[in-house]
């Protein structure tokens, strides 16, 4: 799942009831939230299940649609489950949290996934922009929305954030911070929140990553791999074009691709030059210091450090919807594709270094005048990546998917051609279906030859972005 965002973590209420610290303003006792068994009344549901028995396993296509919305599609029937809202998936995938705005409020609900079921509902004060839950979306992270426009990658001005976090029992905690926040991801013990900085507050350009401890509401920088914390001046800044994200519940790390970040510097070079400057052992710092072009950024969410892999030419030397990021099912390798240039990095997700880098044919469609990926209706579509049941990696973009001998360990890989551009593939975990997104519909089709098994249609689809099965 790219994501987005996206791409994530459990704190409980008694934790977060504690006396307000700085900043902080106690829990509402006027937000109210009720809880549901999923048994919506409908009295077609003993139908419905008969056709999914009849089709196959139950699985639920997440889908995006028009202004960001995410909708919840029953796979072999086709059936909204739930419908479009500004919304987000937690980094299990089985909670998908959506907004909406009645009189003035911010009206907040769990769904279960994949039947979609309402588990909590309620609403909180002020108008609140969903931006991020624990792994299992137990707890919910919001922001003050500022306004049309306003996205956590390209903010509008402001000098003060409103951050809310709430559970199924209502609002646990509610912090007024200095700056222009956005909530990026929970730390692993869900007694701190990681928030995008964006600076300046007041006329955005870039960010940097910063922690927020939610028990006294101070902003603290991350710290470096060897867990000191990062001195004052020497915190990496980013630039949010092409950024993709996936998430490691196997480390509680969370990769997130940048691209087209030439005069983008690390933090332990800002730190090695600083050292230098000041006559001190400067090791680290990189001796050519090279214009990289695309890097995979770790944040640990377990101890709170930060760390850059730098990634070979041409990664990000073409347009940034050309690349993707995936992790294998298995989670001992990290994946990044260039589909314009037919290039692709392997990264131990655990050393954090780059293993391999091999070239591929560029897929249809993906290169030409300004080696634009492809996109109709005006909706820009961006490549994409899954598994198979065997883990070859299957890359996706322009009208083309193409299997990576790399990952295919000396076997024939696939590479077919779709009806129209991909917008998204996924899969479930196991690999033994591949949904494909196109305009206007998904379709599962067969992974290795893209024969087209069944067609869901979902009228103004912007992009797959997340399968999920039932549990066995």
């Amino acid at each position: 799942m790219t994501t987005t965002r996206r791409d994530v973590l459990r704190l409980t209420g008694a934790l977060l009831a504690g006396t307000a610290g700085i900043g902080a303003v106690a829990a509402s006792a006027g937000c109210q939230f009720r809880s549901g068994d999923g048994d919506d009344g409908d009295g077609d549901r003993a139908d419905q299940e008969a056709t999914r028995r009849k089709l196959g396993a139950a699985e639920a296509l997440v889908v995006e649609l028009a202004d960001g919305k995410l909708a919840v599609v029953d796979a072999a029937t086709g059936r909204m489950l739930v419908q479009p809202a500004l919304a987000v998936i937690s980094g299990d995938g089985r909670r998908l949290v959506r907004v909406e705005r009645p009189d003035g409020g911010t009206r907040l609900t769990s769904h279960r996934l994949p039947d979609g079921a309402a588990v909590s509902a309620g609403t909180l004060t002020g108008a609140l922009a969903v931006r991020t839950t624990s792994a299992d979306g137990d707890l919910v992270a919001l922001a003050d929305d500022v306004g049309p426009g306003h996205t956590p990658y390209r903010p509008g001005p402001r000098e003060r954030t409103t951050i809310v976090v709430a559970d199924g029992a209502g609002q646990r905690r509610r912090l007024d911070l200095p700056g222009n926040l956005e909530p990026e991801a929970f730390d692993a013990s869900r007694t701190s929140l990681f928030v995008l900085d964006y600076l300046p507050p007041t006329a955005p350009d870039r960010y940097r990553v910063r922690v927020v401890d939610l028990a006294s509401g101070q902003v603290q920088p991350l710290l470096t791999r060897v867990k000191a914390v990062v001195p004052a001046g020497a915190e990496e800044e980013m630039r949010g074009e092409g950024r993709q994200a996936v998430y490691d519940s196997r480390r509680s790390r969370l990769f997130t691709l940048y691209t087209h970040q030439p005069d983008h510097v690390h933090t332990r070079d800002r730190i090695a030059a600083a050292a230098a400057a000041a006559g001190q052992d400067a090791a680290g710092a990189r001796d050519d210091a090279p214009h990289v072009h695309a890097f995979v950024h770790t944040l640990d969410l377990t101890e709170r450090w930060a760390y850059c892999v730098d990634l070979p030419a041409p990664f990000g030397e073409r347009p940034a919807a050309g690349h993707t990021i995936a992790l294998s099912p298995d989670g001992g390798r990290l994946y990044v594709a260039d589909t314009s240039s037919g290039a692709l990095a392997t990264i131990d997700p655990e050393g954090l270094t780059v293993l391999d880098s091999v070239r591929f044919d560029a897929l249809a469609g993906t290169t030409g005048p300004g080696d634009a990926v492809p996109a109709t209706a005006a909706v820009p579509a961006t490549a994409a990546a899954s598994f198979d049941a065997a883990g070859t990696l299957l890359v996706g973009a322009g009208r083309e998917v193409a299997g990576m001998a790399a990952t295919s360990g000396g076997g024939t890989v696939p590479r077919w051609s779709t009806p129209a551009e991909v917008r998204g593939l996924a899969g479930p975990p196991d690999g033994s279906r591949l949904y494909v997104g196109q305009p206007d519909a998904v379709l599962r089709v067969d992974p290795g030859t893209g024969a087209v098994r069944h067609r869901i249609d979902v009228p103004g689809l912007v992009a797959l972005r997340h399968v999920v099965a039932t549990e066995s």
